[in-house]
């Protein structure tokens, strides 16, 4: 059996009672240390924010330069990738020399871009005491988002709290916890729905109808841009790489959500037209929505989503029979 040397045997006998009769913290010791630690708190948020503010600020300076935009992903793709990973500057350089092409093109900064500036909103939004604050440049953002020229790159079509940028910044956090957000930059419907139009609801329901024309014209002009580059890219193709890029289109449908043009007029926008009138009818006039949602209902009756317009209706009329001031008229 192995015996332990004398000299440990005595230390640990020494150090036994010491541990036992260890000064414990007073309740006013530990209500003193809960009044700095919140202090502290506030302190650490108020440096949070700062820097949240700050990296938004970045991103908004170099979202209007090209050029800008890409020194900026290219330095914080070498902190993220290479620094933080110890990887020699040599690797870097090799990666940057094969990007080069990518780099440069219409596509990719067109994108970039857009990102960058979606990236600036989403900072200032988590920040942003009123949403208020944003909501005009939010607007704007997705109009201009609707306009685009190029193909969308995983840069508008992944979240921003992935983004090389959030990493960059440590803002993964900070943009991945606002529920009332939409993450995806090319999310046209996302943006409406989280953000946009709960808005107008709450402050100003009389701009619910110019809102949602504005978002089926968007989402239609998008829907044009993307069908499109799609019908130049099968041009000059054979019937085998032809049925290569169609099936290829389809694996990314999930990406580019609801706009393949095929569904797009055949379920999304009818969807959308319908959305439409429920909320001017919950929100506006339930007079001036049901004399367009009664025909709307009647030619549609045979269209896959002519069952749940007709459903819906019969519950917002039984809803409105209910409330309060919608009283049936006599029978005398």
């Amino acid at each position: 059996m192995k015996l332990f040397p004398f000299p440990f045997l005595l230390a640990f006998a020494v150090l036994l009672p010491h541990a036992a009769t260890a000064d414990k913290l007073s309740p006013e010791n530990i209500e003193s240390i809960r009044q700095k630690l919140r202090t502290l708190e506030e302190d650490l948020k108020s440096h949070l924010s700062s820097k949240n503010v700050s990296a938004g600020e970045r991103f908004a300076t170099a979202a209007q330069d090209p050029r800008a935009a890409v020194d900026l992903y290219l330095k914080c793709h070498k902190l993220v990738r290479f620094e933080r990973e110890n990887r020699p500057d040599s690797d870097y350089r090799a990666w940057e020399d094969d990007q080069s092409d990518r780099l440069r093109g219409d596509r990719f900064v067109e994108s970039l871009q857009l990102q960058l500036r979606y990236l600036a909103l989403s900072c200032r939004a988590a920040e942003a005491e009123e949403r208020s604050e944003v909501f005009s440049e939010l607007l704007s953002y997705v109009d201009r988002l609707s306009r685009m020229e190029h193909l969308p790159t995983d840069a508008l079509t992944d979240s921003v709290g992935g983004s090389i940028f959030a990493q960059a910044y440590h803002l993964e956090r900070l943009l991945g916890q606002n529920d009332n957000w939409e993450p995806t930059p090319f999310d046209i419907g996302g943006i409406y729905d989280r953000t946009i139009l709960p808005y107008l609801r709450q402050e100003n329901p009389t701009a619910l109808p110019n809102a949602w024309d504005k978002r089926i014209e968007q989402q239609t002009r998008i829907v044009s841009m993307i069908e499109e580059h799609k019908q130049d890219q099968l041009r000059g193709l054979n019937r085998d790489e032809e049925r290569r890029m169609r099936t290829n289109q389809n694996r990314q449908r999930g990406i580019m959500g609801d706009l393949d043009k095929e569904d797009f007029y055949a379920r999304t926008l009818p969807q959308l037209k319908w959305n439409k009138m429920k909320d001017v009818f919950l929100y506006v006039s339930e007079v001036q929505a049901a004399q367009a949602m009664l025909p709307f209902v009647e030619e549609h009756l045979t269209h896959e989503l002519g069952e749940q317009f007709h459903r819906e209706f019969l519950s917002l009329i039984a809803e409105a029979e209910e409330t309060p001031g919608n009283v049936a008229p006599s029978a005398n």
